[in-house]
């Protein structure tokens, strides 16, 4: 299991270092501020580029659509077995 590090906002800039190696070795770094979670830090994707992240973005928008049910789907085969 992954470690799970609170690290204080005001101590942030001088731990920087070592608090992304964590990350990237797999700990949740979560940054604290007033006692409660802000912000964390997290490994990146190295193959993620500026237009893969707007696609993700584009993605997020679409409609969701729950498929076809599966009384149609019989439907459709029964239609072609005829």
């Amino acid at each position: 299991m992954s470690d799970y590090i609170e690290v204080p906002q005001e101590t942030v800039a001088d731990r920087l270092e070592a608090l992304i190696q964590a990350a990237h070795n797999g700990a949740r770094v979560v940054i604290m501020r007033d006692g409660k979670a802000r912000a964390y830090i997290r490994p990146a994707n190295p193959e993620m580029t500026p237009d893969a992240y707007d696609a993700l973005l584009a993605l997020k928008h679409f409609p969701r659509d729950h498929g076809v049910s599966d009384e149609q789907l019989r439907a459709w085969q029964e239609e072609d077995r005829r």
